[in-house]
């Protein structure tokens, strides 16, 4: 009986560790923010979530979550892998962002002045994330992508709801360090 169970403990490990996934876990730094990274593989394709501080003024917070397809893996080197990715995903936080407004008196004098301030908010945006990676033949994975966010941006101070302006940080580009095991 304790070979049974021995054999069968012993089938299930390897089982386990047959299918095992890569993962990475690591940091993301930016002209936006930072960001605490992680990766899970699926087949050739990852989904990458991130939580981080978006420092664009004073802080706030976001969260994305992305699917990201590996359409080329370039043997640029003999040792360590190379990939190429993009995808979509979603991004949710409360962050500044620039907002504008005008003030006047459009009956009277049709007088307006324009005004550009920041301001805290809820944003909610479609992302999409197009990079480069390679994983060397010890557990570092290094990466440079870009990650705009295109979406909305709700004022707090009741300026209304509008186009979130500092998603277009994202076009700069991002450094990655990730921990893969």
């Amino acid at each position: 009986m304790k070979r049974i169970i021995l054999s069968a403990a012993i089938a299930v490990m390897a089982v386990i560790s047959a299918t095992a996934q890569p993962r990475a876990v690591g940091a993301r730094l930016g002209a936006s923010g930072f960001e605490a990274s992680y990766q899970h593989t699926l087949g050739s394709n990852f989904i990458e979530a991130d939580l981080g501080l978006d420092y664009l003024g004073r802080p706030g917070f976001k969260a994305e979550a992305l699917y990201n397809f590996v359409f080329a893996r370039p043997a640029w080197t003999d040792r360590g892998t190379w990939g190429l990715y993009a995808g979509p995903g979603l991004a949710l936080g409360y962050v500044e962002d620039i907002v504008h407004w005008k003030t006047g008196n459009p009956g009277i004098d049709n007088t307006y002045r324009n005004w550009r301030g920041h301001d805290y908010g809820f944003m909610m945006s479609v992302t999409g994330q197009i990079g480069l990676e390679y994983t060397f033949w010890f557990p570092l994975q290094l990466s440079v992508d870009i990650r705009p966010y295109i979406g909305f941006h709700v004022s707090e101070s009741g300026f209304g709801t509008g186009f979130y302006n500092n998603g277009l940080f994202g076009f700069i580009p991002t450094v990655s360090a990730r921990y893969r095991f």
